[in-house]
């Protein structure tokens, strides 16, 4: 009986053991658990700063640039009559070469990563001959969305383009870009309308 009851007790002990070495394993495994994640707090914590000081530090060049072209604007000859323009907003004379453009004015669309959704087929083909540098993304909702996150300006043109298209353009653009709606094929009147965002 007495070799029963110590048995017992030793099973117990045993027990207790393997449970306490159980329970030391959980702890330590938690404080892991618990380091990993503040490390993962921290890097995303710096991620943010590092986004909204490169968003202040891209929205201080735009206010540079604005007051810049401000000065500039005083020494610039008066503007002229735009010539008479096909249906895509293409000047008759110049098509499909580009608007005329001051030296500020190309390096604005030399500097900016601009994207274009939607407009029809033979609209965006002219757009491309007369802006160059634009980046245009077709009028389907199929498109990269991942293309945009370096947007600094993204034009809709709600001519030819779905909703859904529209919509997923609008959340794939980063906070510090600039969505420029227009439903008019004008190119000339499309760079006025760039530009003034800068003035």
């Amino acid at each position: 009986m007495a070799n029963s009851r110590e048995k017992k007790t030793r099973n117990v002990f045993t027990e207790k053991a393997a449970l306490e070495q159980e329970i030391a394993a959980l702890q330590a495994k938690l404080e892991e658990q618990a380091a990993k994640l503040a490390d993962c707090r921290r890097e995303i914590e710096d991620a943010i700063v590092a986004r909204i000081r490169q968003r202040d530090e891209l929205d201080a060049l735009r206010e540079e640039n604005r007051q810049l072209r401000k000065r500039l604007a005083m020494y610039e000859p008066p503007a002229q009559d735009e010539p008479p323009a096909d249906a895509a907003g293409v000047p008759v004379e110049d098509s499909p070469a580009e608007p005329a453009r001051t030296r500020e004015e190309q390096e604005f669309f030399d500097s900016f990563r601009i994207y274009v959704v939607g407009g029809t087929e033979k609209w965006q083909k002219k757009a491309a001959e007369v802006f160059p540098t634009m980046h245009f993304l077709g009028s389907e909702k199929n498109f990269d969305r991942s293309a945009l996150a370096q947007a600094d300006y993204i034009i809709i043109n709600t001519n030819a383009v779905s909703h859904a298209c529209t919509e997923k353009a609008k959340n794939a653009a980063p906070k510090s870009a600039s969505i420029i709606m227009t439903s008019n094929n004008n190119l000339h009147l499309l760079q006025r309308k760039l530009l003034e965002t800068i003035q």
